[in-house]
């Protein structure tokens, strides 16, 4: 049975902390699918749904934006993903195993993530921690803390 490890991936020290556990961890794995997921932030307010108040002709210009702006954004992110995948393969993951999938912010990331896990059936997430401390994460609440909480039926790897 294949290895499915899901890692959240953004721009942050504590994300490329993941990504060289798992290479480090699944590079001599076999049957290994590592799939890199980043959540995509929220569109701009100019770009929500008007709430049926648009035209059908501005709402499709609004809609044509913001599917742009969501590729422009997937766009940039290209670097990092092309880096994290560069790492995984160089570590010994076969580049077939290496994949990456994209969602869109609505407004919880860490529900994202699970949700990911679940349609994917992943067995493992991994993912780095931010380091807030405990007074901010409690205040604040953060993504990792959320993920760990509420995932059921696999495992979550936090690397520091």
């Amino acid at each position: 049975m294949k290895k499915k490890i899901l890692v959240a991936l953004d721009d942050s020290k504590s994300a490329w902390k993941a990504v060289e556990y798992v290479a480090q961890t699944f590079n001599k794995t076999q049957d290994v699918k590592v799939t890199l997921f980043h959540v995509l932030p929220g569109l701009p307010t100019a770009l929500w749904d008007a709430g049926g108040i648009l035209t059908e002709e501005e709402e499709k210009v609004r809609q044509r934006l913001a599917t742009k702006w969501e590729e422009g954004k997937k766009k940039e992110l290209e670097g990092l993903f092309g880096k994290a995948r560069k790492r995984l393969v160089a570590a010994g993951v076969p580049a077939t195993a290496v994949a990456r999938e994209f969602s869109p912010d609505y407004s919880n990331v860490a529900q994202e993530i699970i949700d990911e896990a679940r349609r994917g059936r992943y067995s493992t997430v991994v993912m780095g921690r931010r380091g807030l401390g405990t007074i901010k994460s409690a205040l604040l609440g953060s993504v990792t803390n959320n993920v760990v909480h509420h995932a059921q039926g696999f495992a979550v790897t936090i690397v520091e």
